[in-house]
């Protein structure tokens, strides 16, 4: 697994944000039980003018939000075996990419009592599932999703940020 750090905002060098990212989806594919031998992801830890300019773009929202997803290619275009005819033996494939606002994730953060530390996780976390292909639309979808990623945070030690 290879996941791309770019640092935007010199605030997030408080944080390993490498290692709490390698943490987060190791957990993931550790509990979903998928290979993430040659799989990319790419994390963009910036501010909240820039993922405001992300949001307003992409989703047509002029506003700052924490995280954002941009799925690229869904996980069962990758074989990753011996016979992998997809070519991810020789290139990672690319599950998409991640935006996380510095300033929204530290105001959510004391608002609801977590550490940075913590609330990031939950928000790496929440966010890689959407490049699985999990959502949160419909409350069936919603409470399943919610269900994963207590049970991810749970095994890393944090705490069910829905309470």
């Amino acid at each position: 697994m290879n996941i791309e750090i770019s640092i935007e905002n010199d605030s997030w060098n408080k944080l390993n944000v490498s290692s709490i990212a390698n943490e987060c989806v190791e957990a993931i594919f550790s509990e979903l039980k998928l290979n993430g031998e040659c799989i990319e992801i790419c994390m963009l830890f910036t501010d909240d003018d820039e993922i405001r300019t992300l949001n307003k773009t992409f989703r047509g929202v002029d506003s700052a939000t924490n995280v954002l997803s941009f799925p690229a290619t869904p996980l069962e275009d990758c074989c990753c075996d011996d016979e992998c005819n997809c070519g991810c033996h020789e290139h990672d494939l690319i599950l998409g990419s991640i935006a996380i606002a510095y300033e929204t994730m530290q105001k959510e953060s004391e608002e609801q009592g977590k550490t940075l530390e913590n609330h990031l996780r939950h928000l790496i976390i929440h966010s890689t599932l959407h490049l699985l292909g999990y959502d949160h639309i419909e409350a069936d979808e919603a409470k399943e999703m919610e269900e994963l990623e207590i049970k991810i945070l749970k095994s890393l030690g944090v705490s069910d940020p829905y309470q």
